[in-house]
């Protein structure tokens, strides 16, 4: 077990505040959108081993009044950083990662934790599946763009399902709401003082989702929505009047935890004059409670709105783009991958030892609060994140005490690990099936959720 140091991502639409308080550092105004905890080659964690080698001391010290073992007073030493987490599983990929994790994502840690923190909408996105992944880089090796193009829509070959875990109240937008809904509330636009091009262009979305099957109707809208340079022209003006709240019954609303009229307020004064506020209408809106999870896979069209929770994903880099951004949108690209069946979001609950999945195996993601000799479920190498609190980790003799803010990488040949402490824990691990069962007499302990 070691301790890590982490990356804090400076993303334009971050909190400011929510990451340096689990953290314990000042904020500054510099917004903080998410930490990232993992392998990823962006930002790979490094292993924090002169800390505990710090913390050992310490210990010492505190027992001996302060003088160390060779009967001088000690000192804080400097930190020093160990390898990053890519450079250490190289030197024992089967040891550290586990031979069934290797076999099934080859000698890689296959998922990614972050702490996400937004104080306004990510881009509206999609991710493609195992199969659009391999296909799409391929291509795109063989006849570019570049791999650091900004164009690029495939930067791996790997499948980016997630899953969302709420930490304060969470707003998302996931999948497509029903095809009359969506009609419902392009109308309630009619009403409005429209220019003659705006008016037409509004008849012609309105048109294409009656006149056609749902999944094509709602493809077809996207395509126009993304596509004709006048639906930029719509939304200034819709903007201008604004849109009147309706009751709760009403057809326009289904599928949305608020009024289309406040997603599109909330939007716009994020994005002005982007057509992805109108394709963000389109979507389910959810509204998290901390504790419930979300899952999103592959080819829903989302985008998380506000709020901060643990993100876990697999370790990818594909995201196609489709509106609330400055950065490349494959329009043709986009259309291909997401899935425009109607449907609700995917809400996870937890099994009995707080286990979440999500639809592929490449992670799962376990929530304790206030473990008494938990055990962490493991299915290969794991990394921990205390979020609240105090959690010790004990294992064959060996222990590792973690505060607020503080994470850990834990090897898949390290024997049983148990928690146990006052505080929030969150443990996050492959997908695939356990090798072994925890001991019988261990009472299940209480998940967040």
């Amino acid at each position: 077990m070691h301790r890590l140091h982490n990356t804090v991502k400076n993303f334009e639409w971050g909190s400011t505040d929510a990451i340096p308080a689990l953290l314990g550092t000042a904020p500054d105004g510099t917004p903080c959108a998410e930490l990232w905890l993992g392998a990823h080659p962006m930002s790979p964690s490094r292993l924090d081993i002169h800390q505990d080698r710090t913390r050992a001391v310490d210990e010492r010290r505190s027992r001996l009044g302060g003088i160390d073992s060779t009967g001088t007073v000690a000192t804080e030493t400097a930190r020093e950083l160990g390898p990053n987490l890519i450079e250490y599983l190289a030197g024992d990929p089967t040891g550290l990662l586990g031979q069934e994790s290797v076999e099934a994502f080859g000698a890689r840690l296959p998922f990614l934790l972050k702490v996400l923190s937004a104080r306004k909408a990510l881009s509206i996105q999609v991710h493609p599946d195992r199969d659009q992944a391999r296909a799409g880089f391929a291509a795109e090796e063989a006849h570019g763009p570049a791999l650091d193009a900004p164009e690029r829509n495939y930067k791996d070959a790997s499948a980016k399902p997630e899953l969302i875990y709420a930490l304060t109240d969470f707003h998302a937008l996931t999948g497509f709401r029903p095809r009359k809904a969506v009609r419902a509330t392009f109308e309630r636009m009619l009403c409005q003082p429209l220019t003659p091009p705006s008016l037409d262009f509004l008849g012609t979305v309105i048109g294409a989702l009656k006149s056609l099957g749902e999944g094509r109707a709602l493809s077809h809208a996207v395509e126009l929505v993304l596509g004709d340079p006048r639906a930029a022209g719509l939304v200034d003006e819709v903007a201008a009047h604004g849109m009147d709240e309706l009751p709760e019954r009403h057809v326009s609303r289904l599928g949305s935890a608020v009024d289309p009229a406040q997603t599109f307020c909330e939007l716009v004064d994020d994005y002005p004059h982007d057509p992805g506020v109108l394709v963000g209408l389109m979507l389910n809106r959810v509204h998290l409670q901390p504790g419930e999870a979300l899952a999103m896979e592959a080819g829903v069209l989302h985008a998380y709105l506000f709020g901060t929770g643990i993100e876990i994903m697999a370790s990818s880099d594909n995201v196609l783009r489709g509106g609330l951004t400055s950065k490349h949108v494959d329009i043709a690209e986009l259309t291909k991958v997401a899935d425009f069946r109607a449907g609700r979001p995917r809400m996870v609950e937890p099994d009995r030892a707080g286990v979440m999945f999500g639809a592929t195996d490449d992670f799962a993601l376990q929530a304790l609060r206030c473990p008494r000799l938990a055990t962490l479920e493991r299915r290969g190498a794991a990394i921990v994140l205390c979020t609240a609190g105090t959690i010790t980790l004990n294992s064959l003799g060996s222990s590792l005490t973690l505060e607020r803010g503080e994470s850990a990488f834990i090897a898949a040949n390290e024997p049983m690990v148990t928690a146990d402490g006052h505080g929030d824990l969150f443990v996050a691990t492959t997908g695939l099936a356990p090798s072994g069962l925890a001991p019988a007499g261990l009472a299940p302990t209480p998940s967040l959720a």
